[in-house]
């Protein structure tokens, strides 16, 4: 009887145990994150770059297409979703479920609260949590952009201020509970936020050190190429800073914002940016590949959504290059 239980046991729960073995992040593409913006939203970007004719592409279909299972979905200025309230009355559904329901085939969705420019705040917690409640696969909340309003003071340095207070941070914690499951805060940090050396470099005031606390991971971000080369230096900065609690991802771009394209400089069209050189996306793949198998990072985030459609190289590098590596096992 016994040995006949146990067999029986055994057999009912192997689907569930697969099941679990199938969820559990243990490849490479299940740590892989597309961060999203509503479609079209940086234009001007590429637009001054030569790149015209706007991108198509929604969040979902740029996880899609490259093949990552994860997305975090930042709103802007120009294209943030109205709140829920305001749409109840007369949409059958209110736009941010319309986005939620794109998103149902993901395995995981970050939400930011706050958008890009430090956009959003406190209010937008109650709709992403009222979200989550519906959505199982809405994971957590995402920050960007969170040190903002840098000003110079008179001694050249750039001081911003917290996109949330300290009592803000823990009202969005308190209210997340409401969701009955966890969810994880995670929020972007920048390599000029974290070395005063740095010659770009935006302090913080309170200092951005008191507010770490509250999130689970922190994504790091190298907006400027030329300093990609200190990606191992800036790395250990941000390890000896960060709490003990707090996970570190890295934050991969496709588009160099800053940078100057040399064949395009003499055009009086041309304005700033250029796709992020190849040797520059091998560089930054290639250590964050290291990094997330020694388990320094938890994840690797791609930014440059409105790029895919619009013929930047970067694009189906990075796309090859999930496909080469994306089903390689962690182990850890």
């Amino acid at each position: 009887m016994k040995p006949t239980f146990t067999l029986l046991t055994a057999l009912l729960f192997a689907p569930l145990a697969a099941k679990a073995q199938q969820v559990a992040p243990d490849t490479v593409r299940d740590r892989l994150w597309l961060f999203g913006v509503p479609a079209d939203g940086p234009r001007l970007y590429y637009e001054g770059a030569g790149y015209r004719g706007g991108s198509r592409m929604t969040p979902a279909e740029g996880a899609f297409w490259l093949g990552v299972p994860n997305l975090m979905f930042i709103t802007q200025p120009w294209n943030q979703p109205p709140a829920m309230s305001r749409e109840k009355a007369w949409k059958s559904m209110t736009t941010k479920e319309q986005y939620a329901i794109s998103f149902e085939p993901l395995k995981r969705v970050q939400w930011a609260a706050v958008g890009s420019s430090g956009l959003g705040g406190l209010a937008e917690v109650p709709d992403i949590v009222t979200l989550a409640k519906k959505y199982p696969n809405l994971t957590g909340i995402y920050l960007d952009d969170f040190v903002k309003d840098p000003v110079k003071r008179p001694d050249g340095r750039k001081v911003g201020k917290p996109a949330m207070t300290e009592a803000e941070l823990k009202s969005m914690r308190e209210q997340l509970k409401q969701v009955g499951r966890p969810m994880e805060v995670w929020t972007t940090i920048y390599s000029r936020e974290i070395d005063p050396k740095n010659r770009d470099f935006r302090d913080c005031n309170p200092p951005l050190g008191e507010s770490l606390k509250h999130f689970d991971v922190l994504v790091f971000w190298t907006m400027n190429n030329a300093e990609l080369k200190d990606l191992e230096k800036n790395l250990a900065l941000l390890e000896a800073m960060k709490p003990k609690s707090c996970r570190i991802a890295l934050g991969i771009y496709l588009w160099d914002y800053p940078g100057i394209d040399e064949a395009k400089k003499d055009d009086p069209t041309y304005k700033i940016g250029r796709p992020v050189p190849l040797d520059l996306m091998e560089h930054q793949c290639s250590l964050g590949l290291k990094w997330l198998k020694e388990g320094r990072v938890s994840d690797l985030v791609i930014l440059g959504l409105a790029g895919i459609d619009q013929g930047i190289p970067s694009a189906p590098w990075m796309r090859d290059w999930i496909k080469k590596h994306g089903d390689e096992k962690l182990n850890r």
